[in-house]
């Protein structure tokens, strides 16, 4: 195991006495969201997002899936995608701790996925939307909130495919702000999206301090930290990434090893062409080399 630690970038994090789990972590992220008491924020955050009032959002968001993490940790399926629908609008929210070039495809394929589907369904779709919105922790896009994509005409005047939009949150950037100038410079939307992102259990007292909405996502991710389901899968999509990231670096290393070994084999052919200029042996040349005798004499053709 010490093995394996010593060959990753970074140290997985693991909640501990003074830390709590990773908040943007699959199980977590999806447990919180879906969770009934916090309702009134994620209203408030998806209103500002899609511009609907948070009492209409309040008011009318359905989930689609409402199925929270398994128990069997075991399971391929470890827990739901995110999916709610506010009227006729369907939203597929993603946490994405890692926005790699694999998962920004998988993101986006799903999307696509989603507008097929709804249009297999025979439903209206010039009266319902399909939105994806993603939360990145890695900054993207800017220094703003959040970033609207949609398909737009070069000059930007013109709209196709309105029902079509995708959100990407700049979770960086409240983060940044709260640390470089205080809470105070942030809204309230601002205040959730770093609570996804502090796992120190006092700051996290601290921060949620004087606001009810805020006591309450604290009182949400304590109440996880000791639910052992949620440990449990938390502590398997850890051990999950920390052998992704073991097998990235083994990858790596391979690669560089057949460089070099390629490399070298460039050279010893390099030289052999010389060799056989000056009209040596091939015999001789195999010896110096190392290369074949197939090799030397496939050079000289």
């Amino acid at each position: 195991m010490n093995a394996l630690l010593e060959k990753t970038d970074k140290p997985i994090k693991r909640p501990n006495d003074k830390e709590y789990m990773i908040s943007m972590a699959d199980p977590v992220f999806k447990a919180i969201i879906q969770h009934p008491k916090f309702r009134r924020l994620l209203s408030l955050i998806i209103g500002e997002f899609i511009n609907l009032s948070p009492k209409f959002v309040y008011d009318n968001l359905k989930f689609i899936n409402t199925e929270l993490p398994t128990s069997n940790v075991q399971e391929r399926q470890k827990v739901t995608d995110i999916l709610a629908q506010i009227s006729g609008t369907t939203i597929n929210i993603e946490a994405n701790r890692f926005l790699t070039a694999r998962q920004k495809i998988k993101n986006n394929l799903y999307h696509h996925k989603l507008v097929v589907d709804q249009y297999k369904s025979g439903e209206e779709l010039e009266n319902c939307e399909v939105i994806q919105i993603n939360f990145n922790t890695v900054k993207r896009y800017g220094n703003k909130l959040f970033t609207n994509f949609s398909m737009k005409s070069d000059d930007g005047l013109y709209t196709d495919e309105e029902n079509f939009k995708r959100i990407h949150v700049n979770m960086a950037n409240p983060l940044e702000k709260y640390y470089n100038y205080g809470k105070e410079t942030l809204s309230k939307v601002e205040k959730a999206i770093v609570m996804f992102q502090i796992i120190n259990k006092k700051e996290v007292k601290d921060f949620s301090k004087g606001d009810g909405d805020l006591e309450t996502m604290a009182k949400i991710i304590d109440d996880l930290n000791q639910n052992p389901n949620i440990i449990g899968l938390y502590n398997k999509e850890e051990m999950d990434e920390l052998v992704r990231r073991y097998d990235r670096n083994e990858a790596l290393k391979e690669g560089r090893e057949q460089g070099r070994e390629q490399g070298s084999s460039d050279k010893a052919k390099e030289i052999a062409k010389n060799m056989l200029k000056a009209n040596m042996e091939v015999s001789e040349i195999v010896k110096l080399t190392g290369l074949s005798e197939n090799e030397v004499e496939k050079l000289n053709d």
